[in-house]
């Protein structure tokens, strides 16, 4: 019995003594926890060791994450572990914020900070009011930047047509010219929306830059691209009839349905062109035109129709141009503002060849031997703006 109790006590003893053991391990284990530094803030040496070119053929980054190699100074280090190279790299991986909505090319070109590479710095552009009536929906301001966007990406992609005719044997710019004049003509008997005549000239000469036509062919063909134009922008078209009809029944029924597929497919059915008008509705917006200035602007541009010179510059230098040959006209002062800059995209350098070839046709509208253009501006209710004197010379 006696044996037993000893026994019973030192097997008591023993469970006692590692039972503190235990509890004195675990105490050390928590204090060495509390040195350790937090999480998100583990010092640089940590992961200073890893080389770049080790990360980088490891380590599996996900999408939208950038990594960038920061410089340390470690000299203090190197010292004490014999590392001799004073600068280490380190990996910064961040992941990148999404964004809540798609910015416009428009609004990271025009609004964006400019870059000042002298200076190194950032300079905010200057500020100017908006065009655009927020309130109206009809002027869809919220997406207005991207239309434009897409005139001035598909303008650039298309090249100037100025020297299409000279593979054209039997076409000549006066027979264009011809042509051009009495379309204008037509146009205006059948009262269609500005967009149409503008579309029309458009699309005849996309297509006779890319087919070889005879003359006889020439009045089918431009019938055809106002019909074409009138089915695309207008509330309704021109009756094939009528057509047949105002031609001196010179072509039929089938010619022109025939023709009208010829030139859909040629032009591939890309019906929506960066004519002068869509520009022109844009910079009158900025040029916070009147009535008389909008009259003279449409005047001056649709004198460019007839003249196969003006063919060889875009349409947005040609709507810039007339506008500036406009405000000159009427006297208006500055003659070219900030607000026109920006939205033109063009100075008043940059129009000086253009404006110069525009005020020539404005000076020979009254004489020439094409005067629909003329006459129809000359009415009343287009401001009379035909009448006014041109300039003798721009103040370039």
């Amino acid at each position: 019995m006696l044996r037993d109790g000893n026994k019973q006590s030192k097997n008591n003893v023993r469970f006692v003594r590692k039972s503190i053991k235990t509890t004195v391990k675990t105490s050390l284990q928590n204090r060495s926890s509390l040195k350790k530094p937090p999480v998100g803030r583990s010092k640089s040496r940590s992961i200073s060791s890893i080389p770049s070119s080790a990360v980088a053929s490891t380590l599996s980054l996900p999408e939208k994450v950038e990594t960038k190699c920061l410089e340390e100074d470690t000299q203090g280090e190197s010292s004490s572990s014999g590392n001799k190279d004073p600068t280490t790299k380190v990996l910064d991986v961040t992941a990148k914020p999404k964004s809540k909505r798609r910015k416009s090319f428009t609004s990271l070109l025009v609004n964006g900070s400019k870059f000042d590479e002298k200076n190194g710095e950032t300079t905010e552009p200057e500020k100017l009011p908006s065009i655009d009536d927020e309130s109206n929906q009809l002027e869809v301001a919220e997406y207005v930047d991207d239309i434009y966007q897409f005139y001035w990406t598909a303008e650039a992609l298309n090249p100037a047509l100025g020297h299409y005719l000279s593979a054209h044997a039997e076409v000549s710019p006066v027979t264009r010219g011809i042509l051009i004049n009495w379309l204008i003509e037509v146009h205006f008997k059948f009262d269609l929306m500005h967009e149409t005549l503008y579309l029309t000239m458009d699309l005849l000469d996309r297509y006779l830059s890319q087919v070889p036509i005879h003359k006889n062919e020439m009045q089918l063909i431009g019938l055809t691209a106002l019909l074409l134009a009138s089915k695309y922008e207008d509330y309704w078209h021109p009756r094939i009839k009528d057509l047949i009809s105002i031609s001196a029944e010179s072509y039929t029924r089938e010619q022109i349905l025939g023709m009208e597929r010829s030139m859909l497919k040629q032009l591939k059915f890309r019906l929506n062109a960066p004519t002068p008008y869509v520009f022109m509705l844009r910079f009158l917006k900025a040029a916070q035109s009147n009535k008389k200035l909008e009259q003279l602007a449409f005047y001056l541009i649709e004198l460019c129709l007839v003249e196969y010179e003006a063919l060889k510059y875009k349409p947005s230098l040609l709507c810039a141009s007339a506008i500036y040959v406009a405000r000159c006209t009427l006297h208006m002062t500055p003659v070219w503002t900030s607000l026109l800059n920006n939205h033109t995209h063009y100075n008043v350098s940059q129009m000086k060849d253009c404006s110069d070839m525009i005020l020539r046709f404005h000076k020979a509208a009254k004489t020439g031997n094409l005067r629909v253009t003329y006459e129809k501006y000359i009415n009343p209710d287009r401001s009379n703006v035909a009448v006014l004197k041109p300039l003798d010379k721009l103040p370039l």
